[in-house]
């Protein structure tokens, strides 16, 4: 878990989104409370206190059709966040309710094609600042 929370996090760093702080902040978020939303789904994201370390809002998907154990479950696919103000919650939500699809899910972690992951969790007027990466 942790070094999927690693990977998704470098992402963020590399693409300018975050400061390296944020991939701290989202590993401690785990030790509070799991972001694993079921359906084979964990949406790791950083701490209230990280604020300050989001530049832009983004999120970066990685796939593990194999999974990675996640407290109660195991992740397939894993979507690192990062969020300005209140776009946070905002985004949250709007993923978390398309990552209620169980079937959906599946496609998404199965899938290679980047567009169609791209499209589903972008869809539902989520802006088109966010990044993604199909891994």
């Amino acid at each position: 878990m942790h070094e999927a929370i690693e990977f998704v996090g470098r992402r963020l760093v590399e693409r300018g989104s975050v400061d390296d702080e944020y991939v701290e902040a989202m590993k401690k978020r785990e030790e509070v409370v799991s972001t694993y939303l079921g359906n084979g789904v964990a949406l790791p994201h950083g701490v209230l206190e990280s604020k300050q370390a989001v530049r832009r809002t983004a999120i970066v998907v990685a796939q593990y059709p194999e999974g990675v154990e996640w407290g109660e479950g195991t992740a397939h696919l894993v979507v690192g966040l990062a969020a300005n103000g209140d776009e946070h919650v905002t985004v949250l939500s709007q993923l978390a309710e398309v990552l209620q699809d169980t079937e959906l899910c599946e496609r998404l972690w199965r899938t290679d094609d980047a567009d169609f992951v791209y499209a589903q969790l972008t869809r539902e007027g989520s802006d088109d600042d966010e990044d993604q990466e199909d891994v």
